[in-house]
């Protein structure tokens, strides 16, 4: 798999068809519903069936692309899977983790606008269907050909906006104090539809599309997120084709213990603790515990990401349901710390989301500028430059246009192609992490204990199985899913034998890292063969057949 461009969505099927005809063996490729232009939206599911069918394993899920300008996360996810798949065999430690478990792969949910995202110089979020009504204003259009759609900074003595004096090309919000120009009106690059009034308060035109898909899972949806003028959060849950995919996708898959779902954007390992910063122990602890193992191979940042009392920053997220209302351990990765790249001394207090200070806007600014310039030939940014805008042709009007600015999609959204495989490592680092930490069934022993004189009496012995959960997470997942009601149904089943108490034992759950003993009253033929299957949805089957088991005779005081 080459990593020297961002995939086409016929090349990300090629891929995973490709990984198909590699490993057959371990290899299966389905589609979970159709985007809203009737794209498949692919998975690939990778099981040693020989150790098990996938839904009798616990599985590790991870997506990329739900946010169609963020195809770093997509270009991961392939990435992943070709490290994992052409180790197996080779490496120990992931020939053990695929052959014990499975792994469910979605690299491009939202198929649709990743295409107009990579083919044209438009930027999407969400879908591509137009939900909204036309609006005036600004529309977003690449009008000096570049191949980009910047901004425009038009001279305008009610502008907002103004040039900071030591660079420039670095646009700031106009303070209280500031009554002497040049001042601007900032605005995409685009050209103006609307009544000719609308001239003297431009603004940029919302655009018809980009519902956000990741405010659209049931838990906590709120219909007036971000604002009630706008909401982004579709008219009900599940609004979008390719949301109600994933959603059908994960309630149609009980054993998935572990869910990575890539961005880019920010360098940062989000947790549902992160939206919830009540969230009790041991969930929480656990994820702030994770967070720091996977920070330990990527360096992003884990904890303190949001202000205090954010809880509602991200109403319907997808991570906050899977958690909330599955029980699923969710995290999301932003992949691509644009931020440190550009000033590795950027101190760790500052948002990645807004400049709380002068200070930071400036020199944000100013390190981003310079980190274009040295690292990616400075394609991420352009000079302001004069342009004879055709809405502005009237030699009468006196209006001064120049385009420049950012184009962020390969600087500050995704790296740029050079890096992207540097990124890509980050997120194989993180997601084996994730899948190292499922639960992990083990029978530690089995055997046969004696006491003489109930022996005599009816013939009835003792079969002891001791289990352990060798994984970091319990075999429900979480607590959260042992309080729904989801994953606590771990038994201990035996066979060979004539079983007298319960069969099979419901055990419920078990923490990471314990150990237990269970004890079956039965009667056992002088030579047998006896199995043990110790199963849960979340945490898989481990298996172990005892053959002609010696009998061990109780201790003393166990016979009185």
């Amino acid at each position: 798999m080459k990593m020297d461009h961002y995939y086409l969505y016929d090349e990300v099927v090629a891929a995973l068809r490709d990984f198909v005809r590699q490993y057959p063996a371990m290899c299966s490729l389905s589609s979970i519903g159709k985007t809203y232009e009737g794209r498949d939206i692919w998975c690939l599911t990778i099981c040693n069936r020989q150790t098990g069918k996938p839904e009798e394993k616990a599985a590790f899920f991870m997506d990329g692309n739900i946010h169609s300008g963020e195809v770093a996360s997509s270009m991961a996810v392939l990435y992943i899977l070709e490290n994992w798949l052409s180790a197996y065999g080779r490496d120990p430690v992931i020939t053990d983790l695929l052959d014990r478990y499975a792994v469910y792969a979605i690299p491009r949910i939202n198929a649709d606008a990743a295409e107009v995202y990579l083919t044209t110089p438009r930027v999407l979020r969400g879908s591509t269907e137009k939900y909204y009504p036309e609006d005036t204003g600004i529309q977003p259009w690449d009008m000096d050909g570049d191949g980009e759609i910047r901004q425009m900074r038009i001279l305008d003595p009610a502008g907002q906006w103004k040039a900071y004096e030591k660079d420039l090309r670095i646009m700031m919000r106009r303070g209280p104090e500031d009554v002497s120009g040049p001042f601007y009106t900032l605005v995409p690059e685009g050209y103006f539809k609307g009544s000719p009034e609308g001239f003297v308060n431009l603004r940029a035109a919302n655009t018809r599309e980009d519902l956000d898909p990741n405010r659209q899972f049931p838990f906590e949806w709120n219909k007036d997120y971000p604002d009630p003028a706008r909401p982004t959060s579709g008219p009900e849950p599940l609004h979008d084709r390719e949301v109600k995919a994933l959603y059908d996708f994960v309630m149609q898959h009980p054993n998935i213990a572990f869910h990575m779902n890539f961005h880019t954007f920010g360098g940062l390992h989000i947790s549902p603790a992160a939206f919830c910063p009540h969230l009790d122990a041991p969930d929480g602890e656990a994820m702030r515990q994770l967070g720091l193992a996977m920070r330990k191979h990527t360096g992003y940042k884990c904890e303190g990401i949001f202000p205090e009392g954010a809880k509602d920053i991200a109403p319907g997220s997808y991570t906050t349901w899977e958690y909330f209302e599955r029980g699923i351990m969710a995290f999301v990765t932003e992949l691509w710390d644009f931020h440190f790249q550009a000033d590795p001394d950027r101190p760790q207090s500052w948002s990645m989301f807004f400049a709380e200070s002068e200070e930071q806007f400036i020199r944000e600014a100013e390190t981003a500028i310079q980190w274009d310039e040295r690292n990616n030939g400075g394609q991420g940014f352009k000079n302001w430059t004069l342009f004879d805008h055709p809405d502005w042709d009237e030699p009468e009007s006196g209006v001064t246009v120049e385009i420049g600015g950012w184009s962020e999609k390969f600087s500050k959204q995704n790296p740029p192609v050079h890096l992207l495989e540097g990124v890509c490592e980050k997120a194989c680092a993180a997601a084996l992490t994730g899948l190292e930490t499922l639960p992990r069934l083990q029978i530690l022993s089995c055997g046969r204990t004696w006491n003489e004189a109930q022996w005599k009496q009816d013939q009835i012995e003792t079969f002891l199985v001791t289990i352990a959960n060798t994984g970091y997470l319990p075999t429900c997942g979480t607590e959260q899913a042992a309080t729904l009601g989801l994953g606590d149904d771990l038994t201990v089943e035996i066979s060979g034998c004539e079983v007298l108490s319960q069969n099979p034992l419901p055990v419920g759950k078990m923490e990471g890292y314990s150990k237990k003993q269970i004890a079956f009253q039965v009667r056992i033929p002088t030579e047998c063969d006896i199995t043990v299957t110790v199963r849960g949805s979340r945490c898989g089957t481990a298996v172990q057949t005892c053959r002609n088991l010696p009998r061990t005779i109780q201790a003393k005081e166990d016979q009185s």
